[in-house]
């Protein structure tokens, strides 16, 4: 109980001298450290933004890979369901880019899907700065149908 009290008188003498500094150096030193945990909170927020755009872009590639191995490869109707997905998903303002293994390969046979987008950093506008990060996902897998000859 005696340690509680003094962290807790320990904080107030820390806020007091924070805010009585010598002609208000103590508010504007307390407006500065505000600032810089508000931008790091906005970074915070855009890194688990990023991480969860990510996840949804990936699940979405998982989900056209598995039709790509039951289809032997990528076609047209394939990327359209990927299309709806990603606006299912939000992802559609990430300029998403799909390219594959084109249909048709025999059973066996190694298919890729490469996924390409650019995610927009938004919390950095207030700021002047208009950033992007890349996404690349690769995924791989084996045809599952055989196609017979003739």
């Amino acid at each position: 109980m005696q340690r509680n009290v003094s962290l807790r008188h320990g904080m107030k003498h820390w806020m007091a001298s924070l805010v009585r500094g010598q002609s208000g150096e103590g508010i504007i030193n307390g407006l500065y450290i505000m600032f810089i945990l508000a931008v790091l909170l906005f970074v915070a927020v855009e890194v688990a933004s990023y991480s969860m755009s990510v996840w949804k872009m990936y699940s979405a590639a998982e989900d056209v890979m598995e039709m790509m191995k039951s289809q032997n490869g990528l076609d047209h109707a394939i990327e359209y369901r990927f299309r709806e997905m990603a606006k299912v998903l939000r992802l559609d303002d990430m300029d998403v880019r799909l390219e594959g293994t084109p249909k048709t390969v025999q059973r066996g046979d190694m298919l890729a899907l490469q996924v390409h987008g650019r995610y927009q950093i938004k919390s950095l506008r207030p700021f002047g700065q208009e950033l992007s990060i890349a996404i690349r996902l690769r995924l791989y897998g084996l045809a599952h149908t055989y196609i017979r000859p003739g």
